[in-house]
């Protein structure tokens, strides 16, 4: 069976449970339960890191995904970018050499996305494209674990 690298839509919320319980109702989808992980989000344009605690849950649909993330923060996470679409996500088997790509297409990058700030990026947020869009590239070493999450429901820690 073959499966598009495309996977989710991410939307940075003000409230977190308002926005589960509205798109459970307007989409008529159970969510899964939240993530609670502390990450460390760099934005290598402005050469500012912070780590934040990211609260996301994921509908329990097929693929596309809604991602839900509770604003945090003062980067990409933050309350500015609330109530609009965030990124698409897609799965990147190579995230170094992603990086590399988008610096050869002069693509910039929002976000890196690391376990730990001593640790390699796991995700990739790129700056708005010409259309305006955002694309999150997230480490397909993450894929079974977050499949799994989106099946049962139940978030597993992979620390």
């Amino acid at each position: 069976m073959f499966t598009a690298p495309y996977y989710h839509i991410g939307i940075v919320v003000r409230n977190f449970e308002e926005a589960v319980e509205h798109y459970s109702n307007l989409l008529d989808v159970k969510f899964t339960e939240p993530t609670d992980s502390v990450l460390c989000i760099e934005n290598p344009q402005a050469q500012q890191t912070e780590s934040i605690k990211v609260v996301v849950s994921y509908s329990r649909s097929r693929p596309p995904y809604l991602e839900l993330i509770q604003a945090a923060g003062n980067g990409i996470f933050s309350e500015k970018n609330a109530g609009q679409i965030l990124y698409l996500g897609v799965w990147e088997p190579d995230i170094e050499s992603r990086i590399e790509k988008l610096k050869q297409q002069g693509t910039g990058i929002d976000a890196l996305i690391r376990p730990e700030c001593d640790k390699p990026a796991t995700g990739i947020i790129t700056a708005r494209d010409k259309m305006g869009i955002r694309i999150e590239y997230l480490s397909t070493s993450l894929r079974l674990a977050t499949e799994a999450w989106v099946l049962t429901g139940k978030y597993r820690t992979t620390r």
